[in-house]
């Protein structure tokens, strides 16, 4: 399995507009609790648009991660951004699972992926443009469990069964952050598992 050195994030039209189609000044983007094991190894982050039938936006080579701070913007304390060298439009269908908050890729792996032509690409912008997003909070919290546990076992089939599941206490805490909060992508907590396991077996 290639090395997962590429951030994939999600953004709304409106960030996209904002702070996604033309570069900031200081070229800082995102608010993530990363865990330092897993910053180490990433080069590339891409932009993926919600609501777009799953386009991916923009490439961007990462210079450093970086602790947000109040002069940049941001307005999370204990968070990252990362500080870009520089960035590329591109247009490509991620072929994956939705992107709530974060995954992670390889770039060699997301570069390879056919480019959507401008008429599509331009389609799928008005889709997200227009789209509005629903958060169903009528379901009830034990449905909720038993999804994000269906899917944590799914992600661990799809992308790890080369790995040892992780123990039980381990997999219910991914799961109520999962819960907690969108921007914790079951995908990307074991992800990040993996990588810190790995870490430690080689000190």
């Amino acid at each position: 399995m290639n090395k997962k050195n590429s951030l994939i994030f999600s953004v709304t039209y409106k960030n996209y507009m904002n702070n996604v189609l033309n570069d900031k000044e200081n070229k800082s983007l995102g608010q993530w609790e990363i865990i330092p094991e897993m910053i180490d190894q990433l080069k590339y982050a891409y932009a993926y648009l919600t609501n777009s039938n799953q386009m991916v936006v923009k490439k961007y080579e990462i210079e450093r991660f970086e602790y947000e701070n109040v002069e940049k913007g941001y307005d999370h304390k204990g968070k990252y951004c990362f500080v870009f060298k520089k960035s590329e439009d591109v247009f490509f269908e991620y072929p994956y699972s939705p992107v709530q908050g974060r995954h992670y890729s390889n770039d060699e792996e997301m570069d390879a992926l056919p480019r959507i032509d401008k008429s599509e690409a331009d389609s799928r912008l008005e889709a997200s443009r227009t789209t509005k997003s629903y958060n169903n909070t009528s379901t009830k919290k034990s449905g909720i469990e038993n999804d994000a546990q269906t899917k944590l076992s799914n992600i661990w089939k799809e992308e790890f069964s080369d790995r040892t599941l992780p123990p039980v206490e381990i997999s219910k805490k991914m799961i109520a952050s999962a819960e907690e909060d969108p921007e914790q992508d079951l995908a990307a907590l074991l992800t990040e598992y993996y990588v810190k396991l790995d870490k430690t077996k080689d000190k």
